[in-house]
């Protein structure tokens, strides 16, 4: 829940809207409390190790935008990734 409260927050922050700050977090709070319910906390992880792994490569290129865009791009991947993991696994 804090993870999808926290980008909630961030997604506001970068659009400089206090407003939106609020029901972007809100709106995380509840996807991340439904994602947990479900119990996807491994998903969870992995989208996280993938938006990390991303955020590096795209910080070496300097490019705020390719940084933006290669950590969602690791994230999609990641869960992707993760969604098929746990598929093999149950």
């Amino acid at each position: 829940m804090g993870l999808m409260g926290a980008t909630g927050l961030a997604i506001g922050w970068v659009v400089h809207s206090p407003l939106l700050m609020f029901i972007a977090g809100a709106l995380g709070l509840v996807t991340g409390g439904f994602v947990g319910w479900l119990g996807g906390r491994l998903f969870m992880i992995a989208i996280c190790l993938g938006i990390l792994l991303g955020a590096f490569f795209g910080y070496g290129t300097g490019d705020r935008d390719i940084f933006i865009i290669a950590a969602g791009s690791g994230g999609a991947i990641a869960g992707f990734i993760g969604a098929q993991i746990e598929q093999f696994f149950r």
